[in-house]
């Protein structure tokens, strides 16, 4: 039974309390990674019902394992939260995908990908070039 709920939950969404997610569940609840001085953001658009989020949300999930407190994790599962999606849109001025993740310093968006452009080795080069203080 347990290989079984593995597989569970390799294929959906994360579970609370898997790795360093925080769950946005309306626009207000990431309205802040868009200000000056937010810090740095990791926003991961994710859709259960896809099976290239399963590769993309695993690449994410390793870089949170080698970064686990230097960055805030935001899991937006866009079937449960297209509002949320649409929020990201209007304010990144970048076209919906899913997957997609997008790469947010002090309020600006340095780097974003989706499909099978969102690597481990994608997000660290990006996150290569913010300031050393990050």
């Amino acid at each position: 039974m347990s290989f079984l709920n593995g597989l569970r939950g390799v294929f959906s969404g994360p579970v609370p309390g898997d790795y360093n997610w925080t769950y946005p569940e309306k626009p207000d609840d990431i309205q802040f990674v868009f200000a000056p001085d937010s810090g740095v953001h990791l926003l991961y658009k994710h859709s259960n019902s896809c099976g290239v989020c399963f590769f993309s949300k695993k690449s994410v999930e390793t870089v949170m394992k080698n970064r686990p407190d230097s960055i805030t994790y935001h899991f937006v599962e866009v079937r449960q939260n297209r509002d949320i999606s649409n929020f990201i849109e209007s304010q990144t001025g970048i076209r919906h995908e899913s997957p997609q993740a997008f790469l947010i310093h002090d309020g600006n968006v340095i780097w974003h990908a989706s499909h099978g452009s969102i690597t481990d080795a994608s997000i660290e080069k990006a996150l290569e070039t913010l300031p050393a203080s990050n």
